[in-house]
């Protein structure tokens, strides 16, 4: 999420075959097809180089084809039969927002994994990465019918996310 943008149920959804290369880029396929997409279309969103240099294709190399973050068993178990049963990857969203609660990253007027895409708007626009570009890898809708024409590429996308800086992982 902090290197897309991307929302919560997107990123737990991801399968193996979503982890793409197009025209020499690697790229995450976030498609109605996996599950839930707020604006109801597919994009595809280059991975950012940090993510690649911490192995990121050898972690989905070693899955096996379907979902990438939970055994694909059907629907998670509620403990009471009147409430609706959640698909997993909705599950795996409750289930990270409370692992991040439990680590101390809140933000009181955002949900922890929500925060995200505020955090990856803030950081590309103060990298000179343009608001058309950032709405089209985070999937927010373009403010104008004009600024839809012409939208980004994969490899205009790929050039500004060299922008974008690592995090400090420890």
């Amino acid at each position: 999420m902090a290197y897309t943008g991307a929302r919560p149920t997107e990123i737990t959804q991801l399968r193996k075959k979503d982890v793409i290369k197009r025209d020499g880029v690697y790229a995450l396929y976030f498609t109605p097809e996996a599950g839930s997409i707020k604006s109801g279309k597919a994009r595809v969103v280059p991975l950012h180089e940090h993510l690649l240099a911490q192995g990121f294709l050898k972690f989905v190399e070693g899955h096996d084809e379907g979902p990438l973050f939970y055994q694909p068993d059907g629907v998670a178990k509620n403990d009471n039969p009147l409430q609706v049963k959640k698909p997993r990857a909705a599950q795996m969203r409750q289930w990270l927002a409370a692992w991040i609660g439990d680590l101390g990253i809140k933000d009181e007027g955002l949900s922890p994994n929500h925060g995200w895409r505020h955090t990856f708007k803030q950081i590309a626009d103060r990298h000179g990465i343009s608001e058309r570009t950032s709405d089209s890898i985070t999937g927010h809708t373009h403010k104008s019918v004009g600024a839809a024409y012409g939208a980004p590429t994969l490899d205009d996308m790929a050039e500004a996310m060299k922008k974008f800086p690592k995090y400090k992982v420890e």
